[in-house]
């Protein structure tokens, strides 16, 4: 009996769990509560708006670690699978879910969240799927896009809360001394300079900031690993950078560098008024894009 029994405990799987819960109100008064859950098996988003007798399901999200298969729950909506081939249906309901208040709201609550729990969607994938979520809501509401400077139309509607401190207070766009001279004189010419400069904790090659690389993501041929920007990729402005132009959005990712996923999606906007590029497509759709950094 007692050589089953170390037998047993021997063969146990130890599963490290991590949990994130607490209530949202939004600026219009509404209630929502979200609970994030990470294993080293699987991570899951849910989000529920609270009424007086009752809860009502936003959105729910299953990543199974082990395939790479993410199911989605969007508003009463059935679960249903998501591919970069086949993504059409589910970018219906997220389209849906934009036009709420919640949808609309969701860029204060993804910096709410980040500022309750310190917690970047680098390190969680269930905290990676609010994140982008409250990017798509921008990328959709308030996505102008300036086609005018040659085809250069990523993102740039989130300066306001792109590049945030601990404080929510934006990180100085001024880079003199602080990167190369040539890269200075980039961000201080057009068309970077219509659009924000660069920030100074922006992954530039020769500088302090450092790329955290992901090699075990297997992105596949052609997928370079996250790297430092270099001064051409800056002048074409930073494609691959979480965030408009080249201002980051440093909670999504954890660092300002070049990640597969954000390259992909902003190859999308190239087409600005596409749905792939509004609702993040290669960013949450597909199984490269929950990955995104």
């Amino acid at each position: 009996m007692r050589i089953l029994l170390i037998l047993a405990v021997s063969l146990l799987t130890v599963v490290v769990s991590e949990e994130y819960q607490s209530t949202y109100v939004s600026p219009d008064g509404e209630v929502f509560h979200y609970r994030v859950d990470n294993t080293d098996l699987l991570s899951s988003l849910n989000i529920d708006r609270i009424g007086e007798n009752s809860l009502e399901s936003m959105v729910q999200a299953i990543l199974n670690k082990e395939n790479g298969d993410i199911k989605f729950h969007i508003m009463g909506n059935d679960h249903f699978d998501s591919t970069e081939e086949d993504f059409e249906a589910e970018t219906l309901a997220t389209r849906d879910l934009m036009e709420t208040g919640f949808g609309r709201h969701l860029p204060s609550m993804s910096r709410a969240v980040f500022e309750e729990t310190g917690v970047s969607g680098r390190e969680n994938e269930g905290m990676m799927l609010l994140h982008q979520l409250a990017m798509f809501s921008h990328n959709y509401h308030e996505g102008r896009h300036t086609p005018a400077h040659s085809r250069r139309v990523k993102r740039n509607a989130l300066s306001a809360l792109l590049g945030a401190d601990e404080n929510g207070v934006e990180v100085s766009h001024d880079v003199k001394g602080v990167f190369p001279e040539e890269i200075v004189k980039l961000c201080e010419s057009s068309p970077l300079k219509e659009h924000g400069g660069c920030t100074v904790d922006l992954g530039v090659e020769s500088s302090d900031n450092v790329c955290v690389k992901h090699d075990d993501y297997d992105f596949g041929e052609d997928w370079a690993v996250v790297h430092q920007f270099s001064a051409d990729e800056i002048s074409k402005g930073c494609y691959g950078l979480c965030g408009p132009w080249c201002t980051c959005w440093s909670h999504v990712c954890g660092d300002c560098c070049w990640h597969p996923g954000c390259y992909q999606h902003d190859r999308y906007c190239d087409k600005p008024h596409s749905l792939s590029c509004k609702l993040g497509r290669g960013v949450v759709f597909g199984r490269k894009g929950l990955h995104a950094c």
